[in-house]
């Protein structure tokens, strides 16, 4: 199923579930490097379960969802690192995870990464072949929790991050993986912090930024998404602001989390505007990309929009809208405002939605009700791609030599000696230069 057009930026929309018009679903992740890609998401009205579909041409078309093979919802999050797919998820509050090593053909087994029968909101970071899936646990006192592999998932260790909190995500860096959750306090959720270089220690955790409490009715939205590049940079995207004024901000740490800049505002929109549930990407080149939820087109009239950094978060550019369309979210009869999410009369846009760069496009997936049957809008699932802003990076067939920093496609520091490496595209990083590398 194929529906493209371009819009503001040149993002082409493309429609992935295969169900009937008149079902919902929602809570999406997404990660594409290249061609091969893959996306997860809640079905509402189907089976109560995840769905995931893959794509082999970077986005241009989804394979037919196969569903979740290990039990319920929720929760699902998508990654990919070479020819490998890796998937974790919430099933009957266990944090599941599973691979496949061939691109999709084949899967491993069903892994209980979590090893307790009360978890939520699991999240995945790959650094070479350490994989950290950080969860909440209440099967014990700590509250967040660390599973670690350092055999690319075969195996797992796990072990305690913090004592409280909740809603956690994980990211990595080139050097350092980090888990970042929730602590509710007074008119604030802060956000907090823990790196780790190997997934097993953690360190005490940061404060980086307040984020608005006005956003946690039942089901909350997680409001913020992080994601790290080179070495030590890490940034969070998150809801801002109030109810009445709810806005998307950005903080980012160059020193691994140790200290944290002041909240800078994305995009210069009134306070009649409304900016909900950001996504946060970052390309091979350090560049940053920003999706949310926006109705400045007036009332019922949302889009998904974006906006881009190429100095770290701290200047962005004027935003753009990324959907084909505009949908009326839930602003119609039964939903109320952001602040009236239910589950019910379809209102829900999930949990989160999600983003993904490589060295040569920017991805976002999201859900919205633009589809309308037998009188009400229904949740679906789409997809948008677009070429990388530009990066003013050479490109060469090949590079010799040694003493040169060298990254993967997505970004992912893999060593300094070319020669050694695989076949395949690198991102090549020469004193203040960089190149696109084809090792053949």
């Amino acid at each position: 199923m194929l529906w493209a057009i371009l819009t503001d930026y040149p993002f082409t929309n493309v429609r992935v579930d295969d169900y009937p018009d008149n079902t919902s679903h929602a809570e999406v992740s997404t990660a594409v490097i290249l061609n091969l890609g893959g996306t997860g998401w809640i079905d509402l009205d189907v089976t109560g379960e995840n769905a995931f579909s893959l794509t082999h041409d970077g986005g241009q078309t989804w394979e037919a969802h196969f569903g979740d093979p290990g039990s319920a919802c929720c929760d699902p999050v998508v990654r990919v690192k070479g020819n490998n797919i890796h998937l974790v998820w919430l099933g009957l509050y266990h944090t599941y995870y599973m691979r496949s090593t061939d691109g999709g053909t084949t899967w491993g087994p069903v892994i209980n990464a979590g090893n307790c029968s009360s978890t939520d909101h699991p999240w995945i970071a790959l650094r070479r072949d350490t994989i950290v899936i950080i969860y909440a646990n209440f099967c014990t006192s700590s509250r967040i929790y660390s599973a670690y592999s350092y055999d690319n998932g075969t195996t797992w260790n796990r072990t305690a991050v913090y004592s409280t909190g909740g809603v956690p995500m994980a990211t990595a860096d080139d050097s350092l993986f980090y888990a970042i959750w929730w602590r509710s306090s007074g008119s604030c959720i802060y956000l907090y912090v823990s790196r780790s270089t190997n997934g097993a220690v953690w360190s005490s955790p940061t404060n980086a930024a307040c984020m608005t409490a006005d956003i946690a009715p039942n089901p909350y939205p997680v409001g913020y998404q992080p994601v790290a590049w080179g070495k030590g940079n890490i940034g969070i995207i998150y809801m801002s602001g109030s109810l009445s004024d709810l806005k998307v901000s950005f903080v980012r740490s160059t020193n691994g989390g140790a200290t944290w800049s002041s909240p800078i505002r994305i995009t210069s929109n009134p306070s009649s505007v409304a900016e909900y549930m950001p996504a946060l990407a970052v390309d091979p080149y350090g560049g940053l990309h920003a999706f949310w939820y926006d109705n400045r087109a007036g009332y019922g009239l949302w889009g998904l929009y974006y906006s881009y950094s190429s100095d770290g978060g701290i200047t962005w550019s004027p935003s753009i809208r990324v959907s084909d369309t505009y949908f009326p979210f839930v602003e119609r009869s039964g939903c109320g405002g952001v602040g009236g999410v239910d589950y019910t009369n379809d209102c829900w846009p999930g949990h989160y939605i999600d983003a993904w760069a490589d060295s040569n496009f920017v991805y976002v997936a999201w859900s919205d009700n633009r589809i309308v049957f037998g009188g009400r809008n229904y949740w679906h699932i789409w997809f948008a791609y677009a070429p990388l802003p530009s990066t003013n990076v050479s490109e060469k067939l090949d590079f010799k030599g040694r003493g040169k920093r060298i990254y993967s496609v997505d970004g992912k520091f893999v060593g300094e000696d070319i020669e050694n490496l695989p076949k395949g595209i690198y991102i090549v990083k020469e004193g203040n230069k960089t190149y696109k590398v084809i090792r053949r």
